[in-house]
């Protein structure tokens, strides 16, 4: 063995301090080293980033994915109405299941009547027909709007009111006035800067004058402009527009005092002993409540959550085995400066830590690649696609912080224990 072996040898066999935990200036030292040696291997670093990338690219559309699905809920639970039910004709879990349950004109006025006497102190009932399409016209202007035929307590199960104007009455509803409700969209397309109550228009060839005009909403979560309609008499829509002896909506909202669930079960059973439905013969009417829309929402959305989630883990782990087995090969390539490292008084601790930093650094440069490849479609997408709901959420960063470092973690301690434990002596030839 040679002098410089020797006094290697010696070294290391000398008093070892007892351990202690690693300054924050030697951890800093030991993480601009390892920049250092990613640096110097950019070919190399930027392989290693790929897999981490593409999975935190997925992370990222995941996440925003679910954000944004929940951000669509509370959007539409705000706009339908946290405390109010709607009861449609017809059965079924949308658009009817066969037989009666499919009919649209299985809710009769008297239903509507019979649920308003019988639980109205528990809830604002409303009913009506909604028509779109309906061809208006006011001197020489004409266009297209939606018509909504329904009784004056419309205004309150809607939270709508009128703005300019007078609502429509119990008078209107009793004596089938030919009288109309602008919202602001569907006044401004006919009438433009005028001030369009009482003024005279034709509706469906109709002659009717406007009493009011809605305050505005603007456009739904569905994004549809709902202030783009006129509402009349339910009345006046059955007998004198549509001619039609059935309704197609009840809408409930329920009063503070009372729940939701139980409103429901008793509209259940009264349209069930009116309809003579005795289960598990299928209801011809459909219940919606926040709840119900949630549940849509979330079930629609939950697949490509789950697929992406389970791509977004296979792109991690193949990311991490690209990680340790580039890093292994590396390791053979740097041999001489790990022993010229530990010959300069470098411990074991120190290589392994210096491994550990290089494989969590290159992680989190992945996670910046792969947030900004993945924000991009959370962004864009909205705006092409207004139906698919995505959105940026703190989440978004927290989980690609989380899994990045878990990535590296796990994946630079076979590497890292391989460096600490070379012999000296032997990386020095």
């Amino acid at each position: 063995m040679t002098p410089a072996e020797l006094a290697l040898t010696s070294t290391a066999k000398a008093a070892r301090p007892a351990r202690r935990l690693m300054s924050p200036t030697r951890l800093l030292r030991l993480s601009r080293h390892a920049a250092g040696a990613l640096w110097g291997q950019k070919g190399k670093a930027f392989l290693m980033m790929i897999g981490t990338a593409v999975g935190i690219m997925l992370l990222t559309a995941v996440v925003g994915l679910s954000a944004g699905v929940q951000k669509r809920i509370d959007q539409i639970t705000a706009f339908f109405g946290p405390r109010s039910v709607m009861i449609f004709a017809g059965g079924g879990q949308l658009h009817g299941a066969g037989g009666r349950a499919e009919a649209g004109s299985t809710l009769k006025l008297q239903d509507y009547e019979a649920i308003r006497d019988q639980i109205g102190y528990e809830a604002v009932v409303t009913a009506g027909i909604f028509s779109g399409d309906v061809a208006i016209k006011a001197g020489n202007v004409g266009t297209q709007t939606h018509a909504v035929s329904a009784p004056p307590s419309y205004s309150e199960a809607f939270d709508w009111y009128v703005q300019e104007g007078a609502p429509i009455d119990s008078d209107d509803e009793r004596s089938m006035a030919r009288v109309a409700v602008f919202g602001t969209t569907a006044a401004k397309n006919l009438f433009g800067d005028e001030d369009p109550v009482g003024k005279r228009f034709l509706l469906n060839k109709v002659p009717f004058v406007v009493k009011g005009v809605l305050a505005s909403k603007g456009t739904s979560a569905m994004g549809f402009d709902q202030d783009d309609r006129v509402w009349i008499p339910l009345s006046t829509g059955m007998n004198r527009v549509f001619h039609q002896d059935y309704i197609r909506f009840i809408r409930l909202k329920v009063r503070q005092d009372y729940t939701v669930p139980a409103v429901v079960a008793q509209v259940t059973d009264i349209l069930r002993a009116r309809h003579r439905i005795v289960p598990p013969e299928q209801d011809d009417f459909r219940t919606i409540t926040p709840d119900f829309i949630a549940a849509r929402v979330q079930s629609m959305a939950r697949t490509t959550e789950l697929v992406g989630a389970a791509l977004a883990f296979v792109a991690l782990l193949v990311g991490g085995v690209v990680l340790m087995n580039i890093l292994l090969l590396s390791l053979s390539e740097r041999v001489p400066e790990i022993g010229l490292k530990r010959a300069l008084g470098a411990r074991q601790r120190d290589i392994f830590t210096e491994f550990v930093a290089e494989s969590i650094l290159v992680s989190l440069l992945g996670m910046v690649l792969g947030i900004v490849l993945g924000l991009i479609p959370v962004l864009a997408i909205p705006k092409f696609f207004p139906m698919m709901p995505m959105a940026v959420s703190w989440q978004t960063f927290a989980y690609a912080a989380l899994f990045s470092t878990g990535v590296g973690l796990l994946f630079g301690v076979q590497p890292a224990r391989r460096a600490a434990k070379l012999d000296p002596v032997e990386a020095l030839r």
